[in-house]
C-alpha cells in the first residue's frame, strides 16, 4: 500500500514543479507593450477673439506660454486640462480619445475634438487631433520624440483636398492650439495625470 502512496506523492511532485514553471496567462504581448509606451497628454488652447472670449480655464503652463509666443500668440486661455491620449494602434486598447466637447462658457463655437496616435516609430510619435470645424476639417498634427518630458505645441489648422493641405481660408478667426506632452510609460497599468504637468 505503500508504493502507490509514494507513486501518487512522486506523480503530484513533478506535475506541480512543471506547472509552478509555465508562465502566467494573464500578460498578452499587447498588454506587455502597453507597460513599455510613454504615455500622451494633450492641453487645447484658445485664442481670445470675438468668437472665443477669454474665460477662466486651467492653468497654462510657462513652456506652454513661451511656445504660444513664438507662434505668435499673446492672449489664449486653456479649455482642458492634461487628457491622456489612448494608443490605437495597441489592438486591445479600450480606445476613448475624447478630448474636448467644443463647449466655452456653455455655447458650442467648435465641435467635439478627438485624439489619437497613428504612428509610433522610429523613436517618435504622431499626435493626431480631429474635429473643431464643420463643414470643413480642423486638425493637428504634431509629431514629437517619443520620449517622457518630450513636448510641442502646434496649431490646429484647416486640410483640404485629397492630399489634405493646409490651406487659408478667409473669415475664419484664429484656430486653437494643442499642446503635448509625453511621460513615462504608467506604473501597473495605471495612467498618471500628474506626469503631465
Amino acid at each position: 500500500m505503500r508504493r502507490p502512496g509514494f507513486v501518487f506523492l512522486l506523480v503530484f511532485t513533478i506535475v506541480a514543479t512543471f506547472v509552478a514553471e509555465l508562465p502566467a496567462q494573464g500578460l498578452t504581448p499587447e498588454s506587455i507593450a502597453r507597460r513599455r509606451f510613454n504615455q500622451v497628454f494633450v492641453k487645447v488652447i484658445v485664442p481670445v477673439t470675438t468668437r472665443t472670449p477669454r474665460q477662466d480655464g486651467p492653468a497654462v503652463e510657462s513652456w506652454v506660454a513661451e511656445q504660444l509666443k513664438e507662434l505668435g500668440e499673446s492672449e489664449y486661455f486653456a479649455v482642458t486640462d492634461w487628457v491622456p491620449v489612448c494608443d490605437g494602434l495597441l489592438e486591445d486598447d479600450i480606445i476613448d480619445n475624447d478630448v474636448w466637447d467644443g463647449r466655452l462658457d456653455g455655447k458650442q463655437p467648435y465641435f467635439h475634438v478627438g485624439g489619437d496616435i497613428p504612428e509610433r516609430e522610429n523613436g517618435r510619435l504622431l499626435v493626431k487631433m480631429t474635429g473643431w470645424l464643420c463643414p470643413v476639417d480642423g486638425e493637428a498634427n504634431i509629431r514629437l520624440r517619443d520620449e517622457p518630458g518630450s513636448r510641442a505645441v502646434g496649431p490646429v489648422q484647416i486640410l483640404a483636398g485629397k492630399d489634405r493641405k493646409p490651406v487659408k481660408f478667409d473669415g475664419f478667426e484664429r484656430l486653437p492650439y494643442v499642446a503635448v506632452i509625453i511621460a513615462p510609460p504608467p506604473q501597473d497599468g495605471v495612467t498618471s495625470h500628474s506626469d503631465a504637468e
